[in-house]
């Protein structure tokens, strides 16, 4: 009788470790699968701005159109394909494949020399970027029609004409100041009503003005001087943008989480440094 019971024990034993046995092979598999997905895709972000030929212009925030392709034939010979915002929501989303190798080209501002120069060289290479506008200025050259390469910015009539290589983004409507208020930051002493109310109002005109042009309504929205907050974020996200993009350089890792759309990190590109520098900072390699 001891003998039975023995052997019934062991046998319960036996059965209750096959059973933590097959329950931590079935959590190390769920582990292994939650790693693999956190994982994701390395996505270097470029950042450009203005681009002009005249080299009394160039600095910080603007490079030649010699220096954008460059940099982009570089690109291209690295194997490096481009993808836009809208390729990044159906890959978080909806498990649509990015190449093996992204990036995504942004250009701040909405600038006219945009058009004259970068337009062209993008198209030829058959490559796609994403342009942030300021609303305000959008519409004033649209109104007064004024097209210059040094200082104006992009009619909406141009910007409907390059969606072919083009992505539309909000870069808020007027919100380019940098004194009490940062950029789209609260101001000190200000309330969080009136602070909420004046960037959701400043944040829809840019979405009506470009959605009333016929122009697919942004899906995200680029922070101005990349200044942000967690009150801003929060305050985009309630409506309804599914990405933003700063300043701070680092490269992505996007995943399926959609979290990781958010504060995305972008290289500036300045004149005085080489495409072969420029691109192993931006790069990573």
């Amino acid at each position: 009788m001891k003998l039975g019971f023995r052997h019934t024990a062991l046998q319960a034993v036996c059965t209750v470790l096959a059973l933590c046995c097959a329950l931590a092979l079935l959590g190390r598999g769920k582990a292994e699968m939650t790693l693999a997905e956190q994982q994701g895709v390395r996505l270097p972000v470029l950042m450009y701005h203005s681009i002009l030929k005249d080299s009394a212009r160039q600095g910080k925030y603007v490079v030649s159109p010699d220096i954008l392709s460059a940099d982009l034939d570089a690109l291209q010979e690295r194997g490096y394909q481009t993808v836009t915002v809208a390729d990044l929501l159906a890959y978080v989303y909806d498990g649509v494949a990015l190449p093996e190798k992204p990036v995504m080209i942004t250009f701040d501002d909405g600038y006219y020399n945009n058009y004259v120069y970068a337009y062209p060289l993008l198209q030829q290479r058959g490559m796609r970027a994403v342009i942030s506008v300021i609303g305000s200025q959008t519409a004033q050259y649209t109104e007064n029609g004024v097209e210059n390469a040094y200082w104006s910015h992009l009619r909406l009539e141009r910007l409907t004409e390059m969606q072919d290589v083009f992505e539309i983004q909000n870069h808020s409507w007027n919100l380019h100041e940098y004194g009490e208020r940062r950029g789209c930051l609260r101001r000190r002493g200000e309330d969080e009503g009136s602070y909420e109310a004046l960037l959701r109002e400043d944040t829809e005109q840019t979405q009506k003005l470009l959605s009333e042009a016929g122009l697919p309504t942004p899906t995200c929205y680029t922070y101005p001087f990349g200044a942000c907050s967690e009150e801003s974020e929060r305050i985009l996200e309630g409506m309804g943008f599914l990405c933003t993009l700063g300043c701070e350089e680092r490269i992505n890792l996007v995943t399926s989480d959609p979290a990781c759309l958010y504060e995305m990190g972008r290289y500036n590109r300045g004149a005085g440094e080489s495409t072969e520098s420029y691109l192993a900072r931006a790069l990573g390699e």
